[in-house]
């Protein structure tokens, strides 16, 4: 026979509707808190939570009806995510950044002048800040197999990380992952999926990152110097695009001080909010060849960007390559 229905137990069933899986403990500690004169401690709470959920043993499971009867509802577990951002220390700066350098399709000149460029500024960090790598042969597009291979373009950016470090040997370098390094892991998920994960097909393994001396920086995870976001471009997907330019579509995007690749051209939008807070995004010019088969015609430009940082506060300096001198 089920027991007659109390104010107590209403309110505490009214609870348990409200609250479906939160813990009994912690459920009791919120109706102890909310309604203080229903029970004396919350232990008494809790025991009353425990009839309703039929958690008291059979016995007393049994006296409860369809009606009366309020199991806790058990949410299935997630799969877990990370996307933490990659966060700059102090000792950063001078950080000079190089996006789309497009290996084996860079500009030598172009590269050669972000390098020295380098040297000028002493910098501590280099970050390539995506594309470096074309990955041509393992894109989706239709492809001359003429070109490159994926094993001499990997040959390729070794060697030239190989004279960044001669040039610069205790600067730190950050190799942030651009869409079209994203290309190799894609490929395989495409051909080969019994294949994905495998650590030496990974684009750590295929460099050997750890023996080259460089971090790699995946999963479109942002990089933060200090209260500047940086990210290739892509992380967005397509729709970054602007008809003012690209710093503008990644202000309508990031909503924060940001700097992005990807677009091959260097640009700034500056913004400031009711509140008075100053919000500028920056695009940043390209180091491979200006005139690929597949775009002859285009809007692109070379360059790169410098980035201090002073008590705190960061400035971006964009320097763009014009006729192979820098501006």
């Amino acid at each position: 026979m089920s027991k007659q229905a109390t104010p107590q137990g209403d309110i505490v069933k009214e609870y348990l509707r409200k609250y479906p899986s939160a813990a009994s403990h912690k459920l009791a500690a919120i109706i102890f808190t909310e309604v203080p004169a229903l029970f004396k401690t919350t232990e008494l709470a809790r025991t009353a939570i425990r009839y309703y959920r039929g958690a008291n043993g059979d016995k007393k499971r049994g006296n409860l009806t369809a009606e009366t009867y309020i199991p806790k509802v058990t949410i299935p577990q997630a799969e877990p995510e990370n996307f933490e951002s990659y966060i700059l220390g102090d000792d950063a700066y001078p950080l000079i950044v190089g996006g789309d350098a497009h290996i084996p399709y860079h500009d030598q000149d172009a590269l050669e002048i972000f390098i020295e460029r380098a040297i000028e500024l002493d910098a501590k960090t280099i970050l390539l800040a995506g594309d470096w790598i074309d990955c041509y042969q393992v894109s989706r597009f239709q492809k001359d197999p003429r070109k490159r291979s994926i094993k001499e373009e990997l040959e390729t950016f070794k060697d030239i990380i190989g004279i960044i470090k001669s040039a610069l040997p205790k600067a730190k370098i950050i190799f942030q992952k651009g869409n079209h390094e994203d290309r190799i892991d894609a490929y395989i998920m495409s051909n080969a999926p019994a294949l994905f994960g495998i650590d030496n097909l990974t684009l750590n393994g295929l460099l050997d990152a750890k023996n080259l001396g460089i971090e790699i920086v995946g999963n479109k995870r942002i990089i933060k110097a200090g209260h500047l976001h940086i990210v290739h471009g892509h992380e967005f997907g397509m729709s970054v695009f602007s008809p003012v330019n690209p710093a503008r579509g990644l202000y309508m995007r990031a909503k924060k001080s940001a700097l992005c690749f990807h677009h091959h051209r260097s640009s700034s939008h500056a913004e400031t909010a009711i509140n008075g807070d100053k919000v500028i995004t920056w695009s940043g010019g390209c180091l491979c060849g200006l005139h690929p088969e597949y775009l002859p015609i285009n809007n692109w430009g070379h360059g790169f960007t410098e980035v201090a940082m002073d008590d705190g506060m960061f400035s971006v300096r964009n320097r763009d390559i014009i006729n192979y001198r820098l501006v």
